[in-house]
């Protein structure tokens, strides 16, 4: 299985679902700009994973509950991989450039939220930051956040799920849909969640812009 299979396998926990087309799970995405000083440090993100995505990791942090040392070790465990995929963000300036991240997030944890049938949903959240600060003026960011082979989606729910609050008034900020078109969306119809060889340029297809653009 491929990295990427492994990474969300660990991320997610466990997957057991039934449908043959991509996605597979979801997770939906809340994010903040983070600014200090006329300077994007940063992104404050919330990700909700979804029943399925759920169940196993809520059972494992419920088990540990007794022991913080090793509920802290599953929590710390979560995050390692989600460092080493690069947080799942890819952060570009108005030349094309891709940003860099710091190693080390910050604020991070995992709980459990109440869900619309009574039940409860996993809840990831944590801050990461830039590797260096990056000036505001002059400057166009784009950030997407996204699974690169689309077996899991990840999304916003809304334009009101991007916290642009921290951005000055100079800046510009919004949040763009995809246009994908009806091939790419019958081709990802027509993965099996079992298919091997990944398309890594799928999940770019289907993620949502969030923009940030000052003068």
């Amino acid at each position: 299985m491929k990295k990427t299979f492994k990474i969300l396998t660990a991320l997610l926990a466990a997957l057991s679902f039934n449908v043959q087309a991509h996605p597979h799970a979801f997770i939906e995405m809340k994010t903040k700009v983070l600014v200090q000083d006329n300077r994007l440090v940063g992104f404050s993100v919330s990700w909700l994973l979804d029943e399925a995505s759920s169940s196993e990791i809520l059972y494992d942090l419920k088990a540990a509950e007794k022991d913080p040392k090793a509920k802290q070790k599953l929590i710390d465990d979560i995050m390692v991989n989600v460092v080493n995929e690069h947080y799942f963000s890819y952060l570009y300036d108005k030349d094309g450039n891709k940003v860099k991240y710091s190693a080390k997030p910050l604020n991070y944890g995992v709980k459990a939220v109440s869900a619309k049938n009574n039940g409860y949903l996993a809840n990831y959240y944590f801050d990461f930051m830039l590797a260096k600060p990056q000036p505001l003026a002059d400057n166009l960011f784009t950030l997407m956040i996204y699974d690169p082979t689309y077996y899991v989606s990840m999304y916003y729910g809304g334009k009101s799920a991007v916290d642009f609050s921290a951005v000055p008034n100079h800046c510009q900020a919004e949040m763009i849909d995809p246009m994908v078109d009806e091939k790419t969306r019958e081709y990802a119809q027509s993965l099996d969640k079992s298919q091997r060889e990944a398309d890594f340029s799928l999940g770019a297809q289907f993620a949502q812009k969030v923009i940030l653009q000052c003068k």
